[in-house]
C-alpha cells in the first residue's frame, strides 16, 4: 500500500519553502559585522562605474525630453542636473583619494546611500507629480529594479523603499495628476508589481549575497588551520627532498657524456628537469628526462652510441624511469666493451638486440613506466647515422642554415607497451654530411607555455615545427636553443636535447669524377674490362692519397662486374660500397643478390652465408620489403633452413598474398603440398 502525498500537502511544503527564503538567518548576529566591511568592498567597487554613468544618465532627459514632454514642470530639469552635478563630484572625490590617498574611498556604503537616495526619493517625487504620465512611470520602475543591484544591508532596501513610497504618495498628492484614465491605472498596477518585485528580490539577493559571504568567510577561517597543517606539510617536505636528492644522486653519474677529444663525432648535452628542490641549501633538479653517449666498437669500427629518453610521470616517478634506463644503457654497454662477440655484430643487430633489452626490462612494470626513446649509434668513418625511434619527437638535422626533420615513418611505441613487438623493430638509417649536426630532444621543446591568464588557464604550443625555427635562429649551437625556446614561452615539462655533430678532419667521400667519365665512356660502349681498369687503378691511387671512400666508382665497378657475370668480384666490390656508405640501404638487397649469383657457380656455402646475413640487415631496416623477404627465403631454403625459410614465406605472403615466386617457393619447400 502505497502513500503518496496529498495536493494540500505538497502545497504547504512549497508555501514553507517559500517562507524559509525570508526567516532569519542565525548567522547574522555572528558574522555582522564581518559582513558590513564586505559590503564596503562591493560598493566601492561601484564608485567609478556608478559616477560615470550618473554624470550622463540623466542629461539628455534634462537638455531635450522633459522640455519638450512636461513644459509646465520646469523644477524636472534642476532634478536631472543634481543627480550629475553630484556624480560629478563623487568623480572628483574619488579621483583625489586615488591620487593623493584622501581616505574618502572607504566610505563605499554612505557613498551607495547618497546615490541611491538621491535617485530613488528624486525620481519617486517627480513622477508622483506627473503620476499620469506612463512614459515617466516606467522611469520609477527602472530606478526600483536597480536598486536590488547594489550590495546593501536588508534593513536598507526596506529604509528606501519606505522613502520611495512616501515620496511618491506625498506628490501624487500634492499636485494631484490625473489617474482616472485607463492608462494611469494600467501604469499604477505595473508601478505596484515593480515596489513588490524591489521588495522580493532585495530579500533574496541580500540573503545570497550573505550565505556567500559566509561561505567564503569559513573558507578563510579554515585556511588558518590549513596554515599551521603547511607547517606540518613542511616538515615531511625535507623528509621528501631528501629522497629526491638520494634519487638524484644515483641518476647522476648515469648520464655521461663519453668521448674522444680527435673524435670525428662531436656530441653535446642540455637538460633542464621540471622539477627543482633544494637540500641542505644546495639547489638541484630532478626529473624523467636521460641523455648518455659513449664509444663502442662494432666489427672494427668506432662509434658513438647515445640515448635520449623521456620516462612516463613527474618528479620522483619520471626520475625512477630514467633511472631504470640509464641503469640498463650502461649495463649494454658495459657487456658491448667485455664481449668480443658482441663486437663482432652489425650496428643494425646490435641496436636491434639492445633495444629488445630495454623494451624487456621495461614490460616488467606492466605498464606503470613507460619511456619515449631515440635510441641509436653514429659511425665515426663514414658519418652513417643508425637510430630506433620509440614514440619520441622527431630528430632534426640542420645542414646548411636548414633544419628539418627526420625518420618520419616511425611508428614504434614507446619502451614498456607489451603490444610493441605487434609492430616489426626498424632500424632507420641516415648518412651525414660533414659539418651536419643531428638533434634529439624531448617533448619539452615543443610543449612551451605560450600565454598564461590571470586564472592559471595556459595556452601550450602545439606547432612542432617551432623547434625547427629555434635551430635555424641559433646557427645549430645547442644552448642557444635552448634561449629561443625560453623566449617563445615558459618551459612546462623536463627539456633535453642532444646533439651529434659530424666533423671529420677532411671529406671522405671525394670522387674522381674524371676517371669515372672516362671509364663510364668506354662501358657505354661494352668495353667493360677497359672501364673496371680504369676505375680500379683510380680507386687505388685514391686510397694511396688517403682519400678513402669512392662509393660511386665501387658502384660502377660492381655493377660491370656483374655485367661480365664475374659475380664474386661484383659482390667484393658492392661490399666496399656498404662498408664506404653504410646508408645505402637498397644496396644490401643488391649485394644480397650478387652473393646468392656468386654462390650458384662455386656451391661455396660461406657465400650463401653473407647473402643470408646481408638480408638480415636489410630486414632489420625495411620489414616489408618483399623483394628481400622472397630472396632470404630462398637463401635460407638453399641453406637448408626450411624452418626459418617458411617464416618468411609467411611474412611476404601477408604483403602479396598472390605473388608467383612466393607460390613456387613454397612448393619447392614442400613439394607434397602441391
Amino acid at each position: 500500500m502505497s502513500f503518496e502525498p496529498s495536493l494540500t500537502d505538497r502545497l504547504r511544503s512549497k508555501w514553507n519553502f517559500f517562507l524559509s527564503i525570508f526567516k532569519a538567518d542565525l548567522d547574522r548576529a555572528t558574522f555582522q559585522k564581518e559582513y558590513i566591511q564586505d559590503l564596503q568592498r562591493q560598493a566601492r567597487s561601484l564608485q567609478y562605474p556608478g559616477a560615470l554613468l550618473g554624470i550622463f544618465v540623466w542629461l539628455g532627459f534634462a537638455f531635450g525630453t522633459d522640455q519638450k514632454l512636461h513644459p509646465e514642470f520646469p523644477e524636472l530639469f534642476y532634478f536631472r542636473i543634481g543627480f550629475t552635478i553630484l556624480s560629478f563630484v563623487s568623480l572628483i572625490v574619488f579621483l583625489l583619494d586615488t591620487l593623493f590617498k584622501i581616505p574618502t574611498r572607504k566610505y563605499g556604503l554612505e557613498f551607495a546611500y547618497l546615490f541611491l537616495g538621491y535617485l530613488t526619493i528624486c525620481t519617486s517625487f517627480f513622477t508622483g507629480r506627473i503620476a499620469d504620465d506612463p512614459n515617466y512611470v516606467s522611469g520609477l520602475q527602472i530606478a526600483l529594479i536597480t536598486m536590488v543591484f547594489v550590495p546593501l544591508p536588508l534593513r536598507s532596501y526596506y529604509i528606501l523603499l519606505i522613502l520611495s513610497i512616501i515620496a511618491f504618495l506625498g506628490s501624487a498628492f500634492i499636485y494631484s495628476p490625473n489617474l482616472s484614465t485607463v492608462q494611469a491605472s494600467y501604469s499604477m498596477q505595473n508601478l505596484g508589481i515593480a515596489y513588490l518585485l524591489t521588495f522580493v528580490f532585495s530579500i533574496i539577493l541580500e540573503r545570497y549575497r550573505f550565505v556567500s559571504f559566509v561561505s567564503r568567510f569559513k573558507i578563510l577561517e579554515s585556511n588558518k588551520e590549513i596554515s599551521e597543517k603547511m607547517l606540518q606539510i613542511q616538515s615531511l617536505k625535507e623528509k621528501q627532498d631528501g629522497d629526491y636528492f638520494l634519487t638524484a644522486l644515483l641518476l647522476s653519474p648515469l648520464i655521461k657524456l663519453e668521448q674522444t677529444g680527435n673524435s670525428s663525432v662531436k656530441v653535446e648535452f642540455v637538460l633542464d628537469q621540471y622539477k627543482k628542490f633544494s637540500f641542505k641549501d644546495k639547489d638541484y633538479e630532478l626529473g624523467g628526462d636521460f641523455l648518455s653517449a659513449y664509444t663502442i666498437h662494432l666489427q672494427g669500427k668506432e662509434y658513438t652510441a647515445f640515448i635520449n629518453g623521456d620516462a612516463m610521470g613527474k618528479s620522483i616517478q619520471g626520475a625512477g624511469g630514467a633511472l631504470v634506463l640509464g641503469s640498463v644503457f650502461n649495463s649494454i654497454i658495459s657487456r658491448t666493451r667485455l664481449s668480443p662477440e658482441i663486437q663482432t655484430r652489425s650496428p643494425e643487430r646490435w641496436l636491434k638486440e639492445a633495444f629488445i633489452d630495454l623494451q624487456n626490462v621495461f614490460e616488467t612494470f606492466d605498464g606503470f613506466m613507460l619511456v619515449s626513446a631515440i635510441f641509436g649509434i653514429v659511425d665515426h668513418s663514414s658519418g652513417t647515422l643508425y637510430y630506433i625511434n620509440a614514440e619520441h619527437p622527431w630528430p632534426v638535422l640542420y645542414r646548411d642554415g636548414k633544419a628539418t626533420f627526420l625518420g618520419l615513418e616511425s611508428n614504434i611505441r614507446k619502451l614498456g607497451i607489451s603490444e610493441i613487438f605487434g609492430s616489426k623493430i626498424q632500424v632507420q638509417t641516415f648518412r651525414l654530411m660533414p659539418g651536419d649536426i643531428v638533434f634529439c630532444g624531448s617533448d619539452g621543446r615543443d610543449d612551451l607555455v605560450l600565454e598564461e591568464d590571470f586564472s592559471g588557464k595556459r595556452i601550450i604550443n602545439e606547432d612542432e615545427t617551432e623547434f625547427l625555427s629555434s635551430v635555424e635562429e641559433s646557427g645549430g649551437d645547442i644552448k642557444t636553443i635552448r634561449k629561443s625556446l625560453i623566449r617563445k614561452g615558459k618551459l612546462s615539462d623536463d627539456l633535453s636535447i642532444l646533439s651529434i655533430s659530424y666533423l671529420p678532419s677532411r671529406n671522405p667521400f671525394l670522387e674522381d669524377k674524371n676517371s669515372i667519365q672516362e671509364a663510364d665512356s668506354l662501358a657505354q660502349k661494352s668495353d667493360f674490362a677497359g672501364a673496371i681498369r680504369i676505375l680500379e687503378e683510380s680507386v687505388k691511387q685514391s686510397r694511396s692519397k688517403g682519400l678513402r671512400h669512392s662509393p660511386q666508382a665501387a658502384k660502377l665497378l660492381s655493377k660491370w662486374y656483374d655485367k661480365i657475370s664475374k659475380f664474386k668480384e661484383s659482390a667484393i666490390w658492392a661490399e666496399k660500397v656498404l662498408d664506404w656508405d653504410p646508408s645505402e640501404t637498397e644496396f644490401l638487397f643488391i649485394t644480397s643478390i650478387l652473393w646468392k649469383k656468386a654462390y650458384a657457380g662455386s656451391r661455396n656455402l660461406e657465400l650463401l652465408r653473407s647473402a643470408s646475413e646481408l638480408g638480415e640487415k636489410l630486414r632489420v631496416r625495411q620489414p616489408n620489403h618483399l623483394k628481400n623477404l622472397i630472396n632470404l627465403a630462398d637463401i635460407y631454403r638453399l641453406l637448408g633452413n626450411s624452418f626459418r625459410a617458411k617464416k618468411l614465406l609467411e611474412e611476404a605472403s601477408a604483403l602479396s598474398p598472390n605473388d608467383p615466386k612466393i607460390a613456387e617457393l613454397k612448393k619447392k619447400l614442400d613439394p607434397s603440398a602441391s
